[in-house]
């Protein structure tokens, strides 16, 4: 009865995010929100015609550019949101609401995202209270809760990477089974499906998978015939879902991930037009590093930049969100000798390889910057936010070893959940909720 309780109330915070979410992207006006125009244009059109765009129709093109995000093969959101659509025009075609519809995906990917992040801090630290904590922190912060809002592909990325994150944690706290090994295939789908920008944490996530299969049948724990299925299943089941979008990306524009023919499209604009849309860097890596506004810009976006990077909190909410995450992460890193379980070895790797993933995600964004389109956007990088809250629970979770007082342990994570949980909720209020910029 007692863990019916608890399962009960982490079902309740979910429901209650969700509603949360759903308020907001009921009310916020469209093409208000960075990228929301281009990427509706996915679903509005699988909505109308029953099938899938092609990168060189006007539907789903601006008018400008040649931009069209039909050039790549992450159309999960867009599907989705479709089907969404198709169920709202029983009731009703009016093109706010259709846009609302479309917007459910978003949503239930942030859902996603928290009931998974949630999930691996209840397995690392055995700890409901930590898991609750999780599900806020992640579920609340002002950046996460408003691409939870609108038609966007960054939210389902970083479900993904949070679907993956917990498959290997419970590969290391336990052992490689099937029902895993279908979770770890499913997490990669939604990261190949959803935005490349997760391609980080999805190479070293197989990599890690790889070396605890190994390590796992070297010890007896999975026999060889097991790691062989479990291998061939999750790669069956990637190759069976994420596999068909690739190959008709190759079909038509010969180009897998749809990178060069988006750049194709954009140069052939450039040529017929003269006017250009895309704008690298004007500088090495280093100066735009340095001289530029990209890691003030990109960090304030990554907790609370709304609208066209143009709805800017006061400089406070950024102190708060930096001493908050800084605090539980230094946490972990200086109480590392704390040894919770058998599986500190495994826990070590899996901690350096999700850092690389966090460092390689971080130069993805800044190469994209320097090369192709200088754009400083949090976005672009929230998909490290799963394994920063999971890494800032682990560091509460050590300090609260230090403490014997059980009162004192409580007070240390109440009192900044809840002043996370009342700010981040003013936050959105004031910048988004109230703001007539954002909402109708």
């Amino acid at each position: 009865m007692k863990k019916k309780n608890y399962d009960l109330t982490l079902l309740l915070i979910i429901m209650a995010l969700m509603v949360y979410y759903l308020i907001i992207a009921y009310n916020l006006l469209f093409n208000k929100n960075p990228d929301e125009l281009l990427r509706y244009k996915i679903p509005l059109y699988i909505y109308r015609h029953g099938a899938l765009p092609v990168g060189t129709n006007k539907e789903v093109m601006l008018p400008f550019g040649n931009f069209s995000y039909a050039y790549y093969p992450q159309l999960l959101g867009g599907i989705l949101s479709s089907i969404f659509m198709k169920i709202m025009s029983l009731f009703s075609t009016k093109p706010t609401l259709l846009v609302f519809a479309a917007r459910w995906t978003s949503s239930i990917f942030g859902i996603i995202t928290v009931y998974f992040t949630a999930k691996s801090c209840k397995l690392l630290t055995n700890k409901r209270i930590l898991s609750y904590a999780a599900a806020v922190i992640i579920g609340l912060l002002p950046q996460f809760t408003y691409l939870s809002a609108y038609v966007n592909n960054d939210v389902i990325a970083i479900a993904g990477v949070s679907i993956l994150i917990f498959s290997l944690i419970i590969a290391t706290k336990r052992k490689w089974n099937y029902k895993v090994a279908v979770l770890f295939a499913s997490g990669i789908i939604v990261c190949l499906l959803g935005y490349l920008n997760s391609i980080p944490f999805v190479l070293l996530g197989i990599c890690y998978a790889i070396f605890t299969i190994v390590n796992q049948y070297k010890t007896g724990e999975v026999s060889g015939k097991s790691a062989m299925k479990i291998v061939g299943l999750s790669i069956v089941i990637v190759l069976l879902f994420a596999s068909p979008l690739y190959i008709r990306n190759y079909c038509l524009y010969h180009d897998f991930t749809g990178a060069k023919a988006f750049n194709d499209a954009n140069q052939r604009w450039l040529i017929s037009t003269g006017k250009r849309t895309m704008n690298p860097y004007n500088g090495s890596i280093i100066g735009m590093m340095l001289d530029s506004n990209w890691m003030v810009t990109t960090l304030k976006s990554t907790v609370s930049l709304f609208g066209y990077m143009s709805v800017t909190p006061k400089v406070g909410y950024y102190i708060f969100y930096l001493l908050f995450f800084y605090t539980g992460i230094l946490f972990k890193i200086v109480l590392t000798k704390i040894n919770l379980d058998n599986t500190t070895k495994l826990k070590k790797i899996f901690d350096i390889l999700m850092f690389l993933g966090v460092i390689l995600t971080i130069c993805l964004s800044i190469y994209r910057s320097a090369t192709t389109d200088f754009q400083p956007q949090g976005r672009y990088i929230l998909t490290i936010f799963p394994i920063i809250v999971i890494w800032w629970i682990e560091g509460i979770n050590k300090f609260g070893i230090l403490l014997v007082n059980n009162i004192k342990i409580k007070c240390y994570i109440y009192i900044p959940v809840i002043c996370y949980v009342v700010l981040s909720l003013w936050c959105v209020l004031r910048y988004v909720i109230l703001n007539p910029l954002l909402v109708g």
